[in-house]
């Protein structure tokens, strides 16, 4: 039993350092280290087998919290000083679980196979490509006080913590592709500001109403599907997964935040960012072997 908590807590803090670095999304790490079916499954039987599902949920989230407040600090001065080994760090992570994911596919010589694996793939990169390009302006949206416009935060915060849950989806890269991603930042820059009189950010407080309304019943909606489509067809969503995963390692590379690096590269900083990239590689590989379900 102590065991299985530390492999899941171990589990929960590679999903939380996932959830702080751009292109990577904490429903990727879940399934290379053969977590994901286990969480799905807990998050969906919570009311009919509660102390089994928290038995799996608590150390899992134990994890992804440790690691987002002992670890955002670090990495993100690692970041900002060396942002393209940093990246090529946790692509490593990726790479090292591909083997496993490749095996869970089980991808066959046709069509059908190609095609499911393809789209998800090209989705993931898409994102990367215009979380450069594409960003749209939703300022008004959470600007302005009126409410009726605001409805449609439900349906960005629910897409936000479904691109948690669906493996290979940065929810970062979508929300900035989708326009809300520094705007949402700004408005929790203005509730932080305004405490401890949260309510003088009354406007602000309310997008995160609506945002919050949005991420439960996204979780709730999309684990879910997600656990039915893994009951009913595994083997097509293990194929779109890996689409999905190899899509992000693109997104890893080409994102809103690492794209300015690449106009001062120098030759010593590309072989640090090879030794990291082979070292998360190396890492993961071993970190699959002795600890995936």
């Amino acid at each position: 039993m102590k065991n299985d908590f530390l492999s899941r807590y171990i589990k929960g803090f590679a999903m939380g350092v996932a959830a702080i670095i751009p292109g990577i999304s904490g429903g990727t790490i879940a399934f290379i280290l053969g977590i994901y079916d286990e969480l799905i499954e807990a998050i969906n039987n919570i009311t009919k087998q509660v102390k089994t599902s928290l038995t799996i949920l608590i150390p899992v989230g134990l994890g992804v919290l440790s690691a987002i407040i002992a670890l955002t600090i670090p990495i993100g001065l690692a970041f900002d000083y060396f942002p393209l080994p940093t990246v090529s760090l946790f692509a490593g992570f990726i790479v090292g679980g591909l083997p496993l994911l490749a095996k869970k596919a089980d991808l066959k010589r046709n069509v059908l196979s190609w095609v499911t694996l393809l789209i998800p793939a090209l989705i993931a990169v898409s994102l990367g490509v215009f979380s450069v390009w594409g960003e749209l302006d939703a300022s008004a949206i959470l600007d302005q006080s009126a409410l009726l416009p605001k409805i449609s935060l439900i349906v960005i915060g629910a897409l936000g913590v479904s691109a948690f849950i669906v493996p290979g989806i940065s929810g970062s890269m979508l929300l900035l592709t989708l326009g809300f991603y520094e705007p949402i930042l700004n408005s929790l820059e203005n509730v932080i500001d305004a405490l401890p009189n949260v309510f003088a950010a009354g406007n602000d407080l309310t997008n995160f109403v609506f945002l919050g309304v949005g991420l439960l019943v996204g979780f709730i909606s999309i684990s879910a599907l997600m656990g039915y489509l893994l009951k009913h067809y595994s083997r097509t969503v293990y194929i779109a997964v890996f689409g999905f995963v190899v899509g992000s390692l693109f997104s890893v590379f080409v994102n809103y935040e690492i794209i300015d690096v690449y106009g001062d590269l120098d030759v010593l900083y590309i072989i640090l960012s090879v030794f990291t990239l082979g070292g998360g590689t190396i890492a993961s590989y071993r970190l699959n072997t002795q600890h995936a379900a």
